[in-house]
């Protein structure tokens, strides 16, 4: 995830991606480019990186995995990240996850998954930019493809016959894996309010892709951020429960789910 002055809507839309970037810079930037760390275990595949602490994908199975300890790290804000840690924790815990059980006990299944979709087919554009960036035409082929099928077929998105009757399956990307196509390393260890584990550049990518998203264009406050909550939640609900079960598992919660984000990005790296 930024000559004339700027209007009110205009501020409110930059205020939570300047806010990241600032940050982001207090980080270190410099720190963008280095080594990649050495895991002594590589994690399972299911094990997959973001910027949540467990996937966050109404697609994905619960989580069971190995996190070992990591020789290296680069966490120079540790800190920070543990106070930020101890807010979400907090805030999972007592708020969100309940939130979450509570969603999923009110709405079937069928339009979990519609709402999903809907979504998905909104952000066309996230994966149609980043294809374009890393070079596969074949993919944003697919990406204008599939938003042309769903939203029309598939009404306005709410179903996937792209994915179900055109064998036309979503290829997801990002922002943050075209910098890493790039060459740019992950910099430093972060951990966002809500989002949760990060680094350097996928905090970046995050910036980024919020800028490719349509709503940020298409609504204004406080519309827009009720809109983008929703959608962080809705994806975020069905895998809730896997960071109580995670986090049973760990002596120092903060120390586990560092080692199992460092882990998927040294795995990622490997491919």
């Amino acid at each position: 995830m930024p000559h004339h002055p700027l209007q009110r809507r205009d501020q409110g839309r930059l205020i939570g991606p300047l806010l990241l970037l600032a940050l982001l810079f207090a980080g270190g930037c410099a720190a963008v480019n280095g080594p990649q760390d050495r895991p002594s275990l590589q994690p399972p595949p299911e094990a997959k990186r973001g910027v949540l602490p467990f996937p966050a994908s109404r697609r994905q199975q619960a989580l069971a995995p190995t996190v070992v300890s990591y020789p290296e790290y680069r966490d120079p804000l540790i800190w920070l990240n543990r106070g930020i840690f101890a807010f979400n924790d907090v805030s999972y815990r007592y708020l969100l996850i309940p939130l979450s059980r509570g969603y999923l006990w009110l709405t079937p299944e069928p339009v979990q998954d519609s709402i999903g979709n809907f979504f998905d087919n909104l952000k066309t554009p996230v994966l149609a930019v980043n294809h374009l960036l890393q070079w596969q035409p074949a993919l944003l082929g697919r990406d204008l493809l599939r938003f042309g099928i769903n939203t029309t077929v598939g009404l306005l998105g709410l179903f996937d016959p792209a994915r179900d009757w055109g064998g036309l399956p979503r290829a997801p990307t990002d922002s943050a894996a075209t910098l890493a196509g790039y060459g740019a390393g992950y910099g430093i260890y972060l951990v966002l309010p809500i989002f949760g584990p990060s680094d350097l550049r996928d905090s970046a990518g995050l910036v980024a892709d919020h800028f490719l998203n349509p709503v940020v264009y298409l609504t204004d406050n406080p519309e827009r951020t009720a809109i983008q909550g929703f959608d962080f939640f809705q994806d975020y609900a069905p895998t809730a429960e896997n960071y109580e079960t995670l986090r049973r598992k760990s002596e120092d919660p903060y120390i586990f789910f560092r080692n199992l984000h460092l882990q998927g990005v040294q795995r990622d790296a490997r491919h």
